[in-house]
């Protein structure tokens, strides 16, 4: 399934590019030139999140921010586990795909093992990383490994997909950043 979104240009002014992956299509944006930063985000962020990053980068840097399957405008194809191990296949395929040699890997909450998992095995190929916020997996503390089964239960489940959870109240929660609610609506909508 796709999204029916179309970001404010005002707000995300990028051209939008696509990645048939093998899981799906894979939305990314691909802004600039010189070095190449390869921006992952985390749950429940997407491309958007870098925003004003890239805006800032673009006039020195190729700034490369992906939306992993299931988050912003990429696809959220049927069969697809959502797991860490499958989005850095995903990752994997688009770094091969855009030839990026050089780069730097920019990892935030899941970002981080999806770009350190998808660099590890292209190491040779990466000049840097950097990790904001991010863990490295597998965690294997019961309060994570419980975390986990709560978060993957049929009642969370459905809080996440009916009532937008993971955006309304971890994101735009109390504890959220400031955000206009132009902004907030571009996390909402996708």
């Amino acid at each position: 399934m796709m999204i029916d979104f179309v970001p404010d240009e005002s707000l995300y002014p990028f051209e939008s590019r696509w990645f048939d992956a093998s899981a799906g299509r894979l939305h990314y944006i691909d802004e600039g030139s010189g070095p190449a930063l390869l921006f992952c985000h985390g749950s429940p962020t997407w491309s958007f999140l870098y925003r004003r990053i890239v805006t800032g980068l673009r006039d020195r840097y190729r700034c490369i921010a992906v939306d992993h399957l299931g988050f912003g405008l990429s696809e959220r194809p049927r069969g697809f586990g959502y797991t860490i191990a499958e989005h850095t296949a995903v990752l994997g395929e688009l770094i091969d795909h855009l030839q990026l040699d050089g780069f730097v890997v920019v990892g935030h909450d899941w970002g981080g093992p999806i770009g350190l998992g998808a660099a590890s095995t292209r190491a040779a190929r990466v000049r840097g990383i950097v990790l904001g916020n991010t863990a490295f997996w597998p965690i294997e503390p019961p309060a994570n490994r419980a975390f986990s089964v709560i978060m993957s239960s049929r009642p969370m489940r459905r809080r996440i997909l009916e009532q937008n959870l993971l955006v309304e109240q971890f994101l735009l929660g109390r504890l959220g950043p400031p955000l206009t609610e132009a902004e907030a609506d571009h996390y909402r909508m996708v």
